[in-house]
């Protein structure tokens, strides 16, 4: 009887101890439970923010390289932009130098030959009888550099004095552009001025005296220097 009742203690202990044991792994388990969820969401917090920060990066690069060609592209129209500045500066300095001289020469300038041309009423476009003028008077100057264009725009009496003065100054531009694109005569070298109805050569009651008085003269004027050789004069047109 002792022997059996010592049997049922041992194995009541034996219960007991392995409940006690299994509530102690278990109680392990959830605190070592309790301790990774916290871990394993921060470990993907941070993959998530290692992620973004490799995206802002390669952006980032991305954005660097795009500012770096724009200030090349820049740099390259500033230096352009340069250059071109640098060239006009050449250009207006030798301008200038060329007007200065004939400012201090204008004395010593004498007319050598004079073209008249005319103009279709109420118009400033040249008709191929001005241009043939333009041309032959052209070619007088050519490589030539000691002289000047006198060129004055005039109209008959039609019409208002403020409309003729209009006028004639684009009958006057018209020549001047015509010299300048057609055979490269530097605009320096043209003095243009239109004097509206002024200085009429025939009479403006007639019709035929109206169509002469439409007209654009030029003078040619040039400056002797020593050595320089001499053209024949031409004939005024």
């Amino acid at each position: 009887m002792k022997m059996k009742v010592a049997g049922l203690f041992a194995l009541s202990m034996l219960l007991i101890l392995g409940s006690v044991g299994c509530a102690t792994k278990k109680y392990a388990r959830n605190r070592v439970n309790e301790r990774m969820t916290p871990l394993e969401q921060r470990a993907g917090s941070l993959e998530e923010t290692s992620r973004r920060n490799t995206q802002d990066i390669g952006q980032l690069g991305t954005d660097v390289n795009d500012v770096r060609g724009r200030a090349d592209r820049a740099q390259t129209q500033a230096d352009t932009a340069l250059s071109r500045a640098n060239e006009a500066n050449t250009r207006a300095t030798t301008t200038d130098e060329s007007v200065n001289d004939l400012r201090n020469n204008v004395d010593k300038y004498s007319v050598q030959n004079t073209a008249s041309v005319n103009f279709k009423f109420d118009s400033y476009q040249l008709t191929p009888e001005a241009i043939t003028a333009l041309d032959q008077l052209a070619a007088q100057i050519k490589d030539r550099e000691n002289f000047i264009l006198e060129i004055e725009g005039f109209a008959d009496s039609t019409g208002s004095d403020q409309y003729n003065n209009q006028l004639t100054q684009k009958r006057a531009n018209a020549v001047q552009r015509y010299l300048a694109e057609q055979h490269s005569i530097p605009l320096f070298r043209m003095r243009i001025l239109g004097f509206g109805e002024v200085r009429p050569v025939a009479d403006n009651n007639t019709r035929a005296g109206r169509a002469q008085n439409r007209r654009v003269e030029i003078r040619l004027l040039t400056r002797s220097v020593a050595g320089a050789g001499t053209r024949p004069t031409a004939s005024r047109q």
